[in-house]
């Protein structure tokens, strides 16, 4: 995209493509939390009316039949969703000392194995593709949304660059930084010829070696990686309970964020905001208004027990 003015929405024909993890959150109390960033983000999206399909992998085990009962009661298609049978499901053991939790993403996890799309007919639910239905995949989304945490293993890694290099649909990549599963070396090809780049302050920060606690220094940060990575694309930074920024290369707009109304906790906050500012895009409003629009859907976000919902009030953006 050469523009920094959002496409229309005619322009953004066909739904959503996210590829990435889903996993279960195991805590010390024998409780699982649904979650991983992609899963989130397109679970979220469904909510806002926008149908996407959701590329990954689960194993044959309770946590993947678990997964794909969830997505089919909330509407979600499975068509995209494979089954690895030599690997379990995505998972990160939660442990707590002294009250404060440390996480294990355990590796590998079938969403490590995720197969390109001339595959999805041996995995898919839906009774798979023709090959001719495989090859032209590529062209039937509208925006190709995948984090960092994914590209952590080879197969998933190629998988993704095989998209990268035969989609149509504009790109938006989610920087993640899940230690010790980011490698800075990987940002070249992470951020080329991207469309849209979305990362929190601290990321931001520890990418481009600068401090961003106010306006210019955000702004030097984005022209700093811009620079480096990313040239023609526009950022995303949310920056908790400041708010957030979207910057094009001559324009920046900022959102005050709201207080919760209850504040519960933070967990996929960041998702939600990346799922607004998906939809808003889709919409082909101004990035004033999709970030105006997305800071809410965080701050209601903030409000639940965990990243996803199946309250359809939450997802009124218009109301």
């Amino acid at each position: 995209m050469t523009s920094h003015a959002p496409k229309t929405s005619l322009e953004f024909r066909g739904s959503p493509l996210i590829i990435g993890e889903v996993l279960l959150d195991h805590f010390p109390d024998g409780r699982s939390v649904l979650g991983g960033a992609p899963f989130n983000v397109a679970w979220n999206l469904q909510g806002l009316g926008r149908k996407p399909t959701f590329v990954s992998s689960v194993g044959e085990d309770p946590e993947g039949k678990q997964i794909r009962e969830r997505m089919a009661e909330w509407g979600m298609k499975l068509d995209g969703l494979q089954t690895s049978k030599e690997h379990q499901t995505g998972a990160v053991q939660v442990t707590l000392e002294n009250g404060q939790p440390s996480y294990d993403i355990v590796y590998p996890r079938a969403y490590d194995f995720i197969q390109p799309p001339e595959t999805i007919s041996d995995t898919a639910d839906s009774g798979g593709q023709s090959s001719d239905a495989a090859s032209s995949v590529y062209d039937a989304h509208s925006i190709f949304y995948h984090g960092t945490l994914a590209w952590r293993a080879p197969q998933t890694r190629d998988t993704l660059k095989h998209w990268i290099a035969n989609s149509t649909a504009s790109r938006f990549v989610d920087i993640n930084i899940r230690e010790p599963w980011f490698d800075s070396q990987w940002l070249p090809e992470l951020l080329s010829g991207a469309d849209f780049i979305k990362l929190n302050d601290e990321e931001l920060s520890g990418i481009s070696g600068l401090p961003c606690s106010s306006d210019d220094e955000v702004r030097r940060a984005v022209e700093k990686i811009s620079g480096l990575y990313g040239g023609s694309a526009v950022y995303f930074i949310t920056c908790g309970s400041r708010g957030a920024y979207a910057i094009t290369h001559d324009c920046a707009f900022f959102a005050a964020a709201p207080e919760p109304t209850s504040m519960v906790d933070t967990v996929g906050a960041g998702d939600g905001f990346a799922a607004a500012t998906i939809d808003g895009i889709l919409a082909g409003i101004s990035y004033q208004q999709v970030i105006d629009r997305a800071v809410r859907f965080a701050a209601r976000i903030c409000g639940l027990r965990g990243a996803t919902t199946t309250d359809v009030s939450v997802y009124e953006l218009d109301d």
